[in-house]
């Protein structure tokens, strides 16, 4: 399970917390250095957004006044579950 965050823009996406940006001046070599590019591209694959498979949760229901399903709304952290490219949101948080 990861924590991150909901973005709303066609579609509903999670946005996982990515890991720390690392910092070049900690590898030999800087911004060229091979260690430092592996590292840059498993940072970028962090902050990927992730499709929202469960994503009916877009529209509340209301019955008797009461609603039965939540909004999500844009920013709103949550937890997820990531499997074959889809996030399943878990918990609104």
């Amino acid at each position: 399970m990861k924590h991150g965050h909901i973005r709303i823009t066609d579609k509903v996406y999670f946005e996982p917390d990515g890991i720390e940006k690392p910092d070049p001046r900690n590898y030999h070599g800087g911004f060229g250095s091979p260690t430092y590019q592996r590292v840059m591209e498993k940072y970028e694959a962090s902050k990927q957004l992730v499709e929202v498979e469960n994503d009916y949760n877009l529209h509340s229901i209301k019955i008797k006044g009461k609603t039965l399903r939540h909004y999500y709304k844009n920013n709103q952290n949550c937890k997820a579950e990531i499997k074959d490219n889809k996030a399943t949101i878990i918990e609104l948080l």
